[in-house]
C-alpha cells in the first residue's frame, strides 16, 4: 500500500492526532504535514456554509503550503442555529488536490447544552467558556459533554474519516 502524503491545514497537535486517528481506524498509512494556514471567514463560524468554506479554504492553502502532497485536508469546526432556533455544533472536513477537486463531509451535528446556547447568543466566543462548563455540574454525563466540547473530537473524526473515504474510494460512489 502506498504512503499517502497529506497536507494538512492546521498546525493543532490535537487535530494532526485525531486525523492520525482517522487514518489508522481506515487501515491508512499516511505521512502528514500541517501548515499554518488562513480559513479566510470569521474566528467563529454560525453557518454550515460559512464552515464549510472554512474547511476547503484550509485545504486549498495547505496544499499550497506543501508540493509534495498528494492532497490537503482542511478542517474547521462551526455553529448553526437548526430550525427550532438552538444552536448545534458540528464540522466540516475538505480535501483538496491538484486536480481541482475539492471534497467536503460534514460531521454528525450536537445539540448544544443551555450554557453554551446562552453564551451563543450573547454573541461571546465559545472557545472563551469551554473549561467553564466543568464547572457547572460534577455528573458524569455532563463531564463527558464538557470534553467532547472542549476537544471536539468525535465531530472532527467524523468528518475527516467522511472525506477521507469519500475521496480515496469515489469510484464506490
Amino acid at each position: 500500500m502506498k504512503i499517502l502524503k497529506i497536507a494538512v491545514g492546521t498546525t493543532s497537535e490535537q487535530k494532526m492526532g485525531y486525523v492520525e486517528e482517522a487514518l489508522s481506524e481506515l487501515g491508512l498509512k499516511a505521512e502528514i504535514v500541517g501548515a499554518e494556514v488562513k480559513s479566510g471567514i470569521s474566528e467563529q463560524p454560525l453557518t454550515s456554509e460559512e464552515t464549510k468554506k472554512g474547511s476547503a479554504n484550509r485545504a486549498k492553502e495547505a496544499l499550497k503550503e506543501n508540493l509534495k502532497a498528494d492532497f490537503s485536508l482542511g478542517i474547521e469546526v462551526g455553529y448553526h442555529l437548526n430550525p427550532n432556533g438552538k444552536y448545534e455544533i458540528f464540522c466540516w472536513a475538505s480535501i483538496a488536490d491538484r486536480e481541482g477537486v475539492v471534497a467536503s463531509k460534514e460531521s454528525h451535528r450536537f445539540l448544544l447544552p443551555k450554557f453554551y446556547q446562552k453564551i451563543l447568543n450573547e454573541n461571546k466566543e465559545v472557545h472563551q467558556h469551554l473549561e467553564d462548563y466543568f464547572k457547572t455540574d460534577s455528573d458524569p454525563i455532563v463531564q463527558y459533554i464538557a470534553e467532547m466540547l472542549r476537544g471536539r473530537k468525535p465531530f472532527i473524526k467524523n468528518a475527516v474519516e467522511q472525506v477521507l473515504i469519500s475521496y480515496l474510494k469515489r469510484e464506490e460512489f
